[in-house]
């Protein structure tokens, strides 16, 4: 039941669904991390359906690898087994033995681009600290209507049920909601990129709860919370041990959370960030810092955050459909020039 490219493996321990394509050599492979409860077919579509109207189509068009990322949901069509224990620590390891498996293969650079959606914000840094370890890195984490690493800033998954496999349940929690999105990039685009029925049975299903941003943990057939727990696993604190990051969200009322604090939620991170690894580690150079560098290194931070961060059109699932899988790739390119000015302006007034 594979699409073409598809590759069952196993890393971490655990099995996964891979789909790497090539690009060139010198640019860094993009990775697509899929969130809560969908496979990442949903970054490169059904064989029949017209590839344009899908994300992998133009990360190829601009010449960069894919590599495409699914760990093990309940979906017969592709795993035979169900992992209620799964963590986001063995989620970051496994990313992390398949991307460099695959960098080191191709002969690709060793840090790469991480797009990570929805629930898979909240991989950043671990998944950054599995690849360190590994000898490669991540020079740009873009979170896509991600949840980010604060603590009970989507409440609603706190309403997840077991399922009878010790799975997060999606029917009756959110599958309908996922529905809601995908309809309204159909009609967006004015065709149907993507059946509803057909996303439903090749591309969910149930997922291990501790992925999920709610602080909950499989334990004995149940649900309970650990918030000290889920806070260590995702570096909720360790702001210098995230890479850099950047923000794609959407302005959709069909998913507000997202919509009306990414930019907020993200900001933190992405400030934070730049202080720790760029100014607060040199303190001797902050404290020499004449007044008109110090006012101009204020201006560049308190900015950051802002040109780090890009509102694209659509829902949750912005990158559905040829404009937005197109445009999405776009603001990609954008933000990857964008970090590189932004961490070479602070850096050459820490000099």
């Amino acid at each position: 039941m594979l699409y073409p490219r598809e590759e069952l493996t196993e890393a971490a321990g655990y099995p996964a669904m891979v789909r790497f394509e090539a690009g060139r050599p010198e640019l860094p492979v993009v990775v697509f991390v899929t969130g809560g409860g969908v496979l990442g077919r949903i970054a490169y579509g059904p064989p029949s359906e017209r590839a344009a109207d899908f994300l992998c189509h133009w990360l190829h068009e601009e010449g960069f690898a894919s590599l495409v990322l699914s760990y093990p949901i309940d979906n017969v069509r592709v795993f035979n087994a169900t992992f209620p224990q799964f963590s986001i620590t063995d989620w970051a390891e496994q990313s992390a033995e398949i991307i460099a498996r695959y960098v080191d293969r191709n002969d690709l650079p060793a840090n790469v681009i991480v797009l990570g959606w929805s629930m898979a914000g909240r991989i950043a840094e671990p998944l950054h600290a599995a690849l360190r370890r590994k000898g490669k890195g991540i020079e740009l984490f873009v979170a896509m209507a991600g949840a980010s690493a604060l603590p009970n800033t989507l409440p609603g998954l706190d309403h997840l049920k077991p399922a009878p496999s010790g799975l997060a349940a999606i029917e009756g929690a959110y599958a309908d909601w996922l529905l809601h999105c995908l309809a309204d990039q159909n009609a967006a685009a004015g065709h149907s990129v993507l059946d509803a029925d057909r996303f439903t049975d090749e591309m969910t299903g149930d997922f291990p709860v501790g992925l999920a941003a709610s602080a909950m943990r499989y334990r004995d057939g149940a649900f309970v919370r650990n918030p000290a727990s889920d806070a260590l696993e995702i570096g909720t604190a360790q702001y210098g041990a995230f890479p850099p990051l950047a923000l794609m969200t959407h302005a959709s009322v069909i998913d507000a959370r997202h919509a009306l604090t990414d930019r907020s939620t993200w900001g933190v991170y992405i400030t934070q960030q730049l202080c720790e690894t760029l100014i607060f580690s040199r303190p001797d150079k902050l404290a020499a810092l004449p007044s008109a560098k110090w006012a101009k290194l204020d201006e560049h931070v308190r900015d950051a955050a802002q040109r780090l961060s890009a509102t694209l059109p659509g829902n949750h699932m912005f990158f559905l459909g040829e404009k937005g899988a197109r445009s999405t790739v776009q603001t990609l390119k954008l933000l990857r020039q964008t970090a590189t000015n932004v961490a070479d302006e602070i850096s050459r007034l820490m000099a």
